[in-house]
């Protein structure tokens, strides 16, 4: 997948804070100040893009993307704890007499920044081993070394090549916009917890029986939450059902 090197980015578990004890009380928000603010997309972009927004826990407001591959990676920003913050269109760099427009800026958890620059298949040319490479990637990655940022490509394919992820991150980010509006939540979080104390792997219908009267699918928000907060995890390379085994992200 696309995003595994993302994710594998300054990969040390200490940084990321998996080695601490799960604050129940943690946040997917952090607050403070970003770096960029969002270019807004004007009138006439609306009418003539493929625009698609959604409801950012992360950051706590509206995001508006371009296109698949936009909504892919802003999925993937939102529901994996290794990245704290994000913006979409945050800035635009020169590249010889041209402007070219960055379509992301992510902070890591362990505190490393950089952008992502969205190449379609049209702009790419085949790189040894069959990947595409775009067919201006050494200008490009010039251009950003002398802006003093650090640039990451995602070509069409490699959106495509992840394939039923958009639908996975989906979904998650769906039942952690619900578990937000729970009364109930950290109490549930706190329930959750501690029968994976108890049971580091269960499938979530099981958490559901063992926390019932708890409605399921407030388990399920919940649940879902406590997966992009980091402290629970799944194999995702399978699909998220009722079935699938969840289990205790262990501290190192």
């Amino acid at each position: 997948m696309w995003f595994q090197s993302l994710l594998e980015a300054r990969r040390d578990s200490r940084s990321l804070g998996f080695d601490k004890p799960f604050d129940v009380a943690a946040s997917m928000h952090q607050g403070g100040l970003r770096p960029f603010e969002p270019r807004k997309f004007g009138r006439r972009e609306f009418e003539k893009r493929d625009v698609y927004g959604y409801l950012s826990v992360k950051e706590g407001r509206p995001v508006e993307v371009e296109g698949l591959p936009g909504v892919a990676v802003g999925l993937t920003l939102e529901v994996f704890p290794q990245f704290c913050s994000y913006v979409e269109r945050p800035r635009s760099m020169i590249v010889g007499d041209k402007k070219v427009e960055l379509h992301f800026w992510l902070r890591h958890a362990a505190g490393f920044e950089e952008f992502i620059l969205l190449v379609p298949d049209a702009q790419c040319v085949q790189a040894a081993g069959g990947t595409l490479r775009p067919r201006e990637a050494d200008r490009l990655l010039a251009a950003a070394r002398d802006a003093g940022i650090a640039l990451r490509f995602v070509t069409e394919t490699d959106i495509r090549t992840a394939g039923a992820t958009i639908a996975q991150h989906n979904r998650l980010l769906a039942f952690a916009q619900v578990a937000q509006s729970l009364d109930s939540r950290l109490a549930l979080r706190s329930r959750i917890l501690e029968h994976f104390d108890l049971q580091p792997r269960a499938r979530i219908d099981q958490v559901e029986a063992a926390l019932s009267p708890c409605l399921p699918a407030d388990v399920q928000a919940v649940l879902c939450e406590l997966i992009c907060l980091g402290a629970l995890d799944f194999d995702r390379g399978h699909e998220l059902t009722r079935h699938t085994l969840i289990e205790r992200r262990k501290t190192s």
